[in-house]
């Protein structure tokens, strides 16, 4: 007679493999406190529709979100994406990047090498470890819902939800926009 397999097996289920992997409990605890800027959380939104993705990238103590068009969620286009978001900004905003465990961020080396961070790693299906990300992914839903193709959606419309995103006060924050938190830390810092 024939073995039943469990409903959610799959064969040949691969486990990537993530070089210098730094799990986000040797974290300094100052970033989950959000007590200094320059701490952010990446993730990405796919489509059903197409390869293109969206990166969204938050920062912990402003909930400033930056968004980017991806071509395909490869880990090259991910690296060359974040570099992009991240390296106008000072290098005091620059410190730390905290992923899951996706396949695409397995650049991360080269990402910190650039921008000079450091990487740390969601324990696997743990998302809500990077809360913040994982909110802003919920609010830009509200503007992309599932079933759209992001090959379709323009750079300016992106652009429109991320000033969005900026601008709407938020509690946490005191009824104060990311992008008024985001410039008075700046203002602090320089």
């Amino acid at each position: 007679r024939r073995r039943h397999r469990p409903y959610n097996y799959r064969r040949g289920k691969r486990c990537i493999q993530i070089p210098s992997r730094i799990p986000i409990s040797q974290r300094p605890e100052s970033v989950g406190l959000r007590q200094e800027p320059g701490h952010w959380e990446a993730d990405t939104m796919v489509s059903s529709k197409s390869q293109a993705a969206i990166q969204v990238v938050v920062e912990r103590t402003a909930r400033y979100a930056r968004l980017m068009p991806l071509p395909a969620k490869t880990a090259l286009s991910m690296h060359a994406s974040l570099v992009d978001a991240l390296g106008a900004l000072p290098r005091n905003l620059r410190r730390t990047i905290t992923y899951d465990n996706g396949s695409e961020n397995t650049k991360h080396q080269q990402t910190n090498q650039s921008l000079g961070t450091q990487s740390y790693f969601c324990e696997p299906m743990r998302s809500w470890e990077k809360g913040s990300v994982e909110n802003v992914a919920g609010l830009v839903r509200r503007w992309l819902p599932k079933g759209t193709d992001f090959a379709k959606v323009s750079p300016d419309r992106l652009r429109n939800i991320e000033s969005w995103l900026n601008n709407l006060p938020r509690k946490c924050l005191g009824f104060q926009t990311p992008t008024e938190v985001l410039r008075a830390s700046v203002a602090l810092t320089s």
